[in-house]
């Protein structure tokens, strides 16, 4: 799995570059992508969102990245084709380290390595499942839709291989899965409440869910019309 890779020793330190950042930081901008010379970057400690503007200005929370995953991605694009419009950012969630590599060097490595080459499309294909999956159900219900984005938290930040409770992480809170879900707060806390009360949830704050199993189990029911917690 790409998440057990050790970036540091596969990239020689003369094709890349370590970068330290703060919570808040912002560590790439897709605006950066024609200004500096191509990179591609890969959060060694630490966790990141990528977000994207509304028509408003706001920004709003459009995937998480967990360590060891990769950012920047149209880096590797042959020709300036990605929309003209496009525009995003990685924040950082906490404080933590990124890495960039060279494009050339990355892309020599992955037609050397096919198995790293795999590992990274793996990644690449989860991910966009995700993203896929949650603007799919943008219109479910508020407590439908952070079920699914507890599940896709869990898994990109592999706990799930936790046995029993699983706590998240601090900076999971009511407002940042607002964002997430495209919900208001007051909707998350009324989810988060149902969740409590039918034992999905062993706590709120912080956000500790029962079992990875049990969350499952509710996605699955969903899915199929039974169980369904709330219209």
């Amino acid at each position: 799995m790409l998440h057990t890779t050790d970036f540091s020793d596969i990239f020689s330190s003369d094709y890349s570059s370590k970068v330290s950042f703060k919570k808040g930081d912002i560590i790439h901008s897709f605006k950066d992508y024609e200004k500096k010379p191509p990179q591609i970057g890969v959060i060694l400690e630490g966790t990141a969102v990528l977000e994207g503007p509304t028509y408003e200005g706001r920004w709003m929370i459009n995937a998480l990245i967990s360590e060891n995953a990769i950012f920047g991605m149209e880096s590797l694009l042959e020709t300036k084709t990605a929309p003209e419009l496009t525009e995003y950012r990685v924040r950082a969630l906490e404080n933590g380290r990124a890495l960039f590599i060279d494009r050339e060097f990355f892309l020599n490595y992955l037609y050397a390595n096919p198995h790293f080459f795999h590992l990274v499309l793996d990644d690449v294909i989860v991910r966009y499942l995700f993203t896929a999956k949650n603007y799919k159900n943008i219109n479910q219900p508020p407590i439908i839709k952070v079920t699914r984005i507890f599940v896709e938290i869990i898994e990109l930040l592999n706990l799930h291989q936790t046995e029993g409770p699983i706590v998240l992480p601090s900076y999971i809170t009511q407002t940042f899965l607002a964002d997430y879900c495209r919900s208001s707060r007051a909707r998350i806390t009324e989810s988060l409440e149902e969740l409590l009360v039918n034992g999905l949830l062993a706590s709120k704050k912080p956000i500790t869910i029962s079992s990875h199993e049990k969350l499952l189990d509710q996605i699955d029911s969903f899915q199929t019309g039974n169980g369904l917690l709330t219209k």
